[in-house]
């Protein structure tokens, strides 16, 4: 018979996300840029939903697990279920109101992301794509290694394509992540010039 897995208290769960540090935040930052970029999210929204769906009890993370690693996989699957929503939704369709003597048709105000916005996130997943690149020169380890992160790849998969061992891997990053620290040492800012 399995055991349930023990799970963190909120007051435990709060304790480890005040405690992150500077390279865990950054982590957390970039896993949420990763999956705003691929689902089409707000970065900043889905690592906040992650975070509060934590606190709040609805998503329980495993005392065996880090709260850092549970609060990327828990972005990766909010963002998952909402675009399965998006494109399983139900089709709304006018209806005629039952207070309107006239009988008129009215629209039901549609759940979905207008155009606009959906414009407007691409916009803004497109400018901090670029923005990040940006930082980068182009056929350098870094730029590749970058890429391969937005694109999700497992630390596996980049050191096998890009032919780096243990060290050159872990010199690339500590590279990636000062060089993203020194650029936005708040977190993105889409605003930003």
């Amino acid at each position: 018979m399995d055991q349930a897995v023990a799970t963190r208290s909120r007051d435990e769960i709060e304790s480890a996300i005040l405690a992150f540090t500077p390279d865990e935040l950054l982590r957390l930052h970039k896993v949420s840029w990763s999956y705003a970029l691929r689902y089409r999210f707000e970065a900043e929204d889905l690592l906040q939903e992650a975070i509060a769906r934590t606190l709040d009890g609805s998503r329980k993370c495993p005392v065996n697990i880090s709260a850092v690693k549970f609060l990327a996989e828990a972005m990766r699957s909010i963002a998952h279920g909402e675009s399965e929503k998006m494109e399983n939704r139900v089709v709304i369709v006018p209806l005629a109101s039952t207070d309107d003597p006239e009988g008129e048709v009215r629209d039901p105000p549609d759940p979905t992301p207008s155009i606009e916005q959906n414009l407007i996130n691409e916009e803004s997943a497109a400018i901090l794509h670029d923005s990040i690149l940006s930082l980068f020169e182009e056929g350098t380890p870094a730029r590749d290694m970058v890429e391969g992160m937005m694109d999700d790849w497992t630390t596996e998969e980049l050191r096998e394509v890009m032919g780096l061992d243990q060290t050159a891997y872990a010199s690339t990053r500590r590279l990636i992540r000062r060089r993203l620290n020194k650029a936005y040492p708040e977190g993105w800012n889409h605003d930003r010039k």
